[in-house]
C-alpha cells in the first residue's frame, strides 16, 4: 500500500467541482462566483486495509444576490446527492464517499451565507 494524499485531494476537488465551483483550503480571491465551495479540514485515520478520510465542504453564497440562501440550500442538496456513495479514483487510489452531517455556520460577515457539510471517504490504495 502506497499512501497518496495529494491524489486524494486532487480527485476529491475535481469531483466536487463537477457540482459546484470548488477550491482546496482557500476561497477564490479574484472573480469569486456568487456560490462556491471549499474543501478543507482533511483528517486521515489509518485503517488496516486503507484509510478513512473525513473532510469538510464549506459552501459560501453572497447574501446580496437574489434568493441567495435558497440557492445555498439547493447547492448543499446537490452536493449531498452528487457525492453520496460516489467513487473517486486516481492512479493508485480508489475512494468511496459518504455523508456525515450539515451545519449552518455563524459568520461575522453579514453579507455571506455559509454552510458546512461533513463527509468522509473510505480510501483504498493499490
Amino acid at each position: 500500500m502506497k499512501v497518496n494524499t495529494e491524489a486524494f485531494i486532487t480527485a476529491l476537488t475535481e469531483r466536487v467541482n463537477t457540482i459546484l465551483p470548488t477550491t482546496y483550503e482557500e476561497a477564490p480571491i479574484k472573480n469569486a462566483p456568487p456560490l462556491f465551495a471549499v474543501v478543507s479540514g482533511i483528517n486521515i485515520i489509518d485503517l488496516e486495509s486503507g484509510d478513512l478520510a473525513s473532510f469538510y465542504i464549506d459552501v459560501w453564497a453572497d447574501e446580496k444576490a437574489a434568493d441567495a440562501t435558497i440557492k445555498l440550500e439547493r447547492a448543499c442538496d446537490s452536493l449531498r446527492n452528487g457525492l453520496y456513495n460516489a467513487i473517486i479514483a486516481a492512479p493508485g487510489l480508489y475512494g468511496h464517499i459518504g455523508f456525515d452531517n450539515q451545519n449552518t455556520v455563524a459568520d461575522s460577515e453579514f453579507d455571506i451565507a455559509h454552510r458546512r457539510l461533513a463527509l468522509s471517504a473510505r480510501l483504498f490504495y493499490y
